[in-house]
């Protein structure tokens, strides 16, 4: 499974000329994991920095927008720590991003009735008018990375994506 040649006609990309690199310093180690991996990360990577160039257009930042998000999809009011839970990020990373899209008007913080020490995390309209456009943009993105993948080809990629998410995902309670 060690092969560091592509695929028949699908032309040579960068994780090949990686694992080609390494199999040269260590001709013994197999490198087929990263034909994958390695692809994932890269990919993610690439996205990452062309959408935030999509995102700062609107005037939010990816980590904003994610945030925003998670409150509009869940339709309730959330504590910092079920944000920080299902961003999968810190919980000084979630009280830094709370903080600046409370200082742009797009999040208010209530007390929280079942633990006054606690804080509940409201959208505010402002935010709300802004979500519809941008997520639009967003898709709109997205989308045209995707152009040059055949339906079926996208559909069995995220079949099997999904696949080895739902192995990597921390198991939700009832989801």
């Amino acid at each position: 499974m060690s092969s560091t040649t592509p695929e028949a006609g699908s032309g040579s990309d960068f994780i090949d000329n990686v694992r080609q690199q390494w199999a040269h310093l260590f001709p013994t180690v197999d490198t087929e994991p990263m034909a994958i991996v390695g692809r994932i990360n890269r990919i993610a990577h690439i996205i990452q920095l062309r959408s935030d160039t999509v995102l700062a257009a609107a005037g939010i930042t990816r980590a904003e927008f994610d945030m925003l998000s998670l409150l509009a999809r869940t339709g309730r009011p959330m504590t910092p720590t079920e944000l920080a839970s299902e961003l999968l990020i810190s919980g000084a990373g979630a009280t830094k991003r709370l903080k600046k899209l409370q200082e742009a008007g797009l999040i208010r913080r209530e007390t929280n009735p079942q633990d006054g020490r606690g804080a509940l995390i409201h959208m505010t309209d402002k935010a709300d008018g802004l979500l519809r456009p941008i997520m639009e943009s967003v898709l709109e993105f997205e989308a045209g990375l995707l152009a040059g993948l055949s339906a079926s080809t996208a559909r069995g990629l995220a079949r099997d994506l999904r696949t080895l998410l739902a192995g990597l995902e921390p198991h939700r309670g009832g989801s």
